[in-house]
């Protein structure tokens, strides 16, 4: 499990961004204070909307469209 945590993207590029002062951390925990205060909304938003009627779920699945030669 470490590997993998040493290898996740995420703070590699945090790592990178602060090694070449293309940021502060400062600025980098502003960001992330940002994207968790818009992932909650989102939560918040599809918690409180209505459930979507059952027979929009087959709604735009299939296509006409011919596509590198053939018809889907």
């Amino acid at each position: 499990m470490e590997e993998w945590v040493a290898r996740d993207p995420i703070p590699r590029l945090a790592r990178y961004i602060l090694d070449n002062n293309i940021a502060t951390d400062e600025e980098l925990k502003e960001i992330e204070r940002n994207i968790i205060r818009e992932l909650e909304e989102a939560v918040r938003f599809a918690e409180e909307s209505p459930y979507p009627e059952e027979t929009s779920a087959v709604e735009d699945i299939y296509t006409d469209l011919v596509e590198e030669g053939r018809v889907r």
